[in-house]
């Protein structure tokens, strides 16, 4: 039986997508960084993996010991904002050595027995950023229009072998950076930035991930998946 391998999974969103996912049945590789215990307690029959992915050679690591990857979601990422001029090298590397490097490298790893077997599927979060970006996000959202980008190629290269990879872009979900800023705020305003009035939730997102990684949606490839609430219409 092919694995679910999902990173970044013990974050907010990354949580929400496992908790959906587990309900295939399928074995589970759930990489994580830190909040181990909430992960455990949600998906107490996965595997659990501990990897830096700003550590090339854990990544380069975890990549190799993957076998047999059927579904493969790329969750993990690093948001350092800040004007260009601002950014520390630090912070612009930790950037594209989560948000790029190790997605890119996971995809490589997974994509030739996928492809060999005729079966498999990506999904690699993206971002609102990546088409609408914010001062301070240069660099972040730079790095997830790459996402999009390698999603819309190996959809290219890859589609006619079975395999399928799409993106899901959040935006204005009540997770992560978005949460400290509603609480910094007071959530003063911060709402009315799209369409439906309310923040979306992490399972907003995981619900779009788990139609992209069901046969509901075997004729959707190289697709991004806006939720957003409408986000869009509401400026």
């Amino acid at each position: 039986m092919g694995k679910i391998v999902i990173t970044g999974a013990s974050s907010g969103i990354g949580l929400a997508i496992a908790k959906r996912l587990a309900s295939l049945g399928k074995p589970m590789i759930l990489q994580y960084r830190k909040n181990v215990e909430q992960l455990s307690d949600a998906v107490p029959d996965a595997t659990l993996v501990k990897v830096d992915f700003s550590d090339l050679k854990a990544v380069e690591d975890f990549a190799a010991s993957l076998d047999d990857v059927e579904i493969l979601v790329n969750a993990a990422a690093v948001t350092e904002t800040g004007l260009l001029p601002t950014l520390e090298t630090e912070s612009i590397e930790k950037m594209i050595s989560v948000n790029i490097l190790a997605t890119t490298l996971l995809c490589r790893a997974v994509l030739p027995r996928m492809c060999l077997k005729r079966k498999g599927v990506i999904v690699n979060i993206s971002s609102v950023t990546a088409q609408k970006v914010y001062r301070g996000q240069s660099v972040y959202g730079g790095t997830k229009a790459y996402i999009e980008t390698l999603s819309k190629g190996i959809a290219a290269e890859c589609s006619k072998k079975g395999v399928r990879c799409n993106c899901v872009a959040p935006g204005s979900i009540l997770s992560g950076t978005m949460e400290k800023l509603v609480i910094s705020t007071a959530g003063t305003d911060l709402k009315g930035v799209n369409a439906s009035d309310r923040f979306g939730t992490p399972d907003d997102v995981a619900a779009a991930v788990e139609f992209l990684c069901s046969d509901n949606s075997n004729y959707i490839n190289g697709a991004v998946l806006a939720v957003n609430g409408g986000f869009w219409l509401g400026i």
